[in-house]
Parts: C-alpha cells; sequence; structure tokens
C-alpha cells in the first residue's frame, strides 16, 4: 500500500469521527416538547439539520470504511463504494454481513458490540437518518420554496422517535450534573465581575440538552459504536499496510452509552469529582445568594416598618 492510501484512510477516519461526534452532540439540543416550542424555543429547531447533516454523513463514511478495509484486509483490494450512494440502510445491512477474522474481535465479544444493536426506534430511525442522507431531508426546506407537494418530515419524525426513548438514571443524572455545572460557572465568573469577558464561553457551555432528543442520540451512538467496533476489528493488525484505526475511533465510540455521553458530549470526565466540587461551590454560591438577599432587604424602603 501506498504511503498516500495509509494517510488517507487515517485522515478519512478523523473526518468522518469529527463530523459524526459532531452531529451527535447537536442533536442533544433539539428541543421536542410543544410546551418548550411555545415558550420560544422553536428558534432552535434549526439544530436538527445541522446535526442530521453531519452526523449522516460521518455514519455513511464509517460504514464505507468498514466495508473497504473489511475488503482489503480479505482480498488485497479496495471494493467500489459508490454504488452505496448515500442509502445509509443498506450500508448497514452490508457492513452487518462482514466477517470478522480480525485479532482484535475476541476483546469485543463480552460486550457485544459486534453484533448490530437492536432498538425499538427501528426501522423508523434508520428509515429518517437514510431519508435525510439521500437529500429529501437536507435540502426541504429549499423544496418546499418551489415545491408544494415537497414533505418537510424531518422535525415531525425526529420528534415522534424522542417521545418513543429513554435514557438510563444515570445518563438523566449527567443532564442534571452539566447543568449544575453551567450555572456555578456563570454565578462565580459574575461575582469575579468577569461577565462580558466569559460571554461567548458561557455560550457554548449554557447549550440546553433535551432529554427526549438525547434519548435518540444514544440510539443513534450504538448503531455508530457497532459500525466503528467493526472498523477497528478490520485493522487491528490484519495487514502490515493498514493503519490501526481503533486509534481514531475507539477513544470517542467504543464506550458504554453511558461513558460516551460523559465523555464525549457532557464531557465532564470524572464526574464523581465534579460532583463533590460542586457540592463545596453551590455551599458558597447560597451563602453568597443569601448575603445579598440580607442587602436587598436593608436596603429596601419598607425594611424600617417590617
Amino acid at each position: 500500500m501506498s504511503t498516500n492510501i495509509w494517510k488517507n484512510l487515517v485522515v478519512e477516519t478523523q473526518f468522518a469521527t469529527e463530523l459524526t461526534l459532531s452531529g451527535l452532540r447537536r442533536l442533544c439540543s433539539v428541543p421536542t416538547d410543544p410546551a418548550l416550542v411555545q415558550l420560544g424555543s422553536e428558534n432552535l429547531n434549526y439544530a436538527l439539520h445541522v446535526g442530521m447533516y453531519s452526523f449522516s454523513s460521518g455514519l455513511e463514511r464509517l460504514c464505507k470504511l468498514a466495508i473497504a478495509c473489511n475488503v482489503y484486509a480479505e482480498t488485497g483490494s479496495y471494493p467500489k463504494l459508490k454504488k452505496y450512494s448515500h442509502r445509509i440502510g443498506d450500508l448497514l445491512d452490508a457492513v452487518e454481513k462482514l466477517t470478522h477474522s480480525g485479532h482484535g474481535a475476541s476483546k469485543y465479544d463480552e460486550e457485544g458490540y459486534l453484533l448490530r444493536p437492536i432498538s425499538d426506534l427501528d426501522p423508523d430511525l434508520t428509515k429518517m437518518v437514510q431519508r435525510f442522507a439521500n437529500g429529501a431531508g437536507r435540502y426541504e426546506h429549499l423544496d418546499s420554496l418551489s415545491d408544494n407537494a415537497a414533505e418537510v418530515n424531518t422535525y415531525k419524525d425526529w420528534s415522534e422517535l424522542a417521545e418513543r426513548a429513554s435514557v438510563s438514571a444515570e445518563v438523566h443524572r449527567l443532564i442534571s450534573l452539566k447543568e449544575a455545572m453551567a450555572r456555578a460557572m456563570e454565578s462565580e465568573l459574575s461575582d469575579a465581575g468577569l461577565e462580558a469577558t466569559a460571554a461567548n464561553a458561557m455560550e457554548d457551555l449554557s447549550v440546553p440538552m433535551f432529554e427526549p432528543s438525547v434519548g435518540v442520540v444514544l440510539a443513534l451512538f450504538r448503531q455508530v459504536r457497532w459500525v466503528s467496533t467493526i472498523l477497528d476489528v478490520a485493522t487491528f493488525y490484519t495487514k502490515n499496510d493498514l493503519p490501526i484505526l481503533s486509534e481514531v475511533v475507539a477513544p470517542p465510540f467504543i464506550h458504554s452509552s453511558e461513558d460516551f455521553f460523559n465523555y464525549s458530549i457532557a464531557r465532564i470526565s470524572d464526574d464523581s469529582v465534579v460532583a463533590e466540587e460542586l457540592d463545596e461551590l453551590y455551599e458558597r454560591i447560597n451563602e453568597r445568594e443569601a448575603d445579598l438577599d440580607d442587602e436587598d432587604r436593608a436596603e429596601s424602603p419598607n425594611a424600617a416598618h417590617g
């Protein structure tokens, strides 16, 4: 294999990984509760198309990499991949038909990551991703400008999936922990007189996460983990001229759902240490706010008549 092909495989895997991860992160901030939409959160709905555009492209590329590297490991030649186009469902089916004879297969036997995940949201989930990837979803708003019959269904489909999705108690706790982190940092920065200085950083940190959308994201993640694991095994010392691509896909993707959410979405890392730090910090914040309340009452014109 030429040096260029080696580099191209690494760069394409890095590209696909970042696209996928960026998409999953963005999709967590899609509001689906009608009450939230009525309160003004509807202006966040475009996050669905940003996230789906990135995610569907990344997943497509990861599938094609898994197929290409598996076939090369077995035959010494790379297959033509254009025939799959953007048909995510066909790509996932093709990945499922691959055999796994690499040295790395046994390390995932216990976790079951080499088995195609079964989701209560399928087949609707995969159909929605494929519809978007094929163009019907990606261009639905533009298509609707000149075609009254064009269907603008991505948000509706996502919301229906979100109604059926759920998260574990641990993910629910991590979402609350991330929100507490943002509130604590905002309070501390404000107390330090850095509200304007930190405004942009706080805007990024305070992007909301909506639990129903997180539930859909974790179902999508499990598809990504499966494909990434197959790509890992296909390149784990199977051929001397294949780069070990687990070094790219394993750090973000080959984890349990809870660990993926913790490390790659909420980006909390050691949540037990963060929780301890926040407990101490909120004691100071509560004392500070109580002192401010006392000062406000003391300065109130009606305080003397209390």
